[in-house]
């Protein structure tokens, strides 16, 4: 279950920003660094979806990888 505890020391093993983070999750640019920040206090549910995400980068998975790629679908 992520905790919003978990989910800040996630994002700080992962060596992620508040922005970075919410782009990692593909949130709002203008407004997806402060859910982050809200989740981490406790203010704002942590949505299953978001929880698998951070679950999948901390086995690995690197949402920026393939950003860049023009070959990408």
């Amino acid at each position: 279950n992520m905790t919003p505890s978990k989910l800040k020391l996630a994002r700080q093993y992962l060596g992620y920003s508040l922005n970075d983070m919410a782009d990692a999750l593909r949130l709002s640019e203008t407004t997806g660094a402060t859910s982050i920040r809200k989740m981490e206090a406790g203010k704002v549910n942590i949505s299953g979806p978001i929880a698998v995400a951070v679950d999948a980068m901390l086995k690995g998975y690197d949402p920026f990888e393939d950003e860049n790629d023009d070959d990408a679908p």
